[in-house]
C-alpha cells in the first residue's frame, strides 16, 4: 500500500481533473484517511426555481466527498447506496460546505456519514453512503 501523502496527492489531483466536479463547482479542500472535507459554489445554474440549490447537486456533492473520504483508505470505492435528510433549503451562501466522515470501514463495505453546511455554518443536510471497497489502489 502506498503511503498516505502519496494516495492523498493522488485523490487531489483526481479531483482536480473530474469534470463532473468543476462542472458544479465542487472542491476537496481537505482529505486523510476516513475524513473528507468539499466545498460547492452557488451559482444559478445548479439552482432550481425557487433559488435553493437543487437537491441532486446536493446528493453529488455528499457521494463525493464521502467517497473521497473512503479512498484515503488506498483503495477506490463505488457507492452501494446513499440517503439524504433535506433539513433546510441550500440558499443565501456563496458555498455549500460538506464533511464526509467515516462510521465503519470494512474490508469490503463501509460506511460514511456527511453534514452539509452553509457559510455560517448552520447544518442544511445530512446523510448516510455506503460504499464497496474496489480492488484497485489509489
Amino acid at each position: 500500500m502506498k503511503d498516505t501523502s502519496l494516495i492523498n496527492k493522488t485523490l487531489l489531483q483526481n479531483a482536480n481533473n473530474d469534470l463532473y466536479m468543476k462542472m458544479l463547482g465542487i472542491e476537496i479542500i481537505e482529505i486523510s484517511s476516513g475524513y473528507a472535507k468539499a466545498k460547492m459554489k452557488v451559482t444559478k445554474e445548479i439552482c432550481n426555481p425557487y433559488n435553493s440549490v437543487h437537491g441532486g447537486c446536493l446528493f453529488s456533492l455528499a457521494d463525493i466527498t464521502a467517497g473521497y473520504a473512503a479512498c484515503a483508505y488506498g483503495h477506490y470505492v463505488s457507492t452501494v447506496s446513499g440517503n439524504m435528510n433535506y433539513i433546510k433549503p441550500a440558499m443565501n451562501t456563496n458555498y455549500i460546505y460538506c464533511i464526509g466522515e467515516v462510521v465503519r470501514q470494512g474490508k469490503q463495505i463501509s460506511v460514511y456519514n456527511v453534514e452539509l453546511s452553509d457559510d455560517n455554518g448552520n447544518i442544511l443536510e445530512t446523510g448516510s453512503f455506503t460504499f464497496f471497497t474496489l480492488n484497485r489502489e489509489v
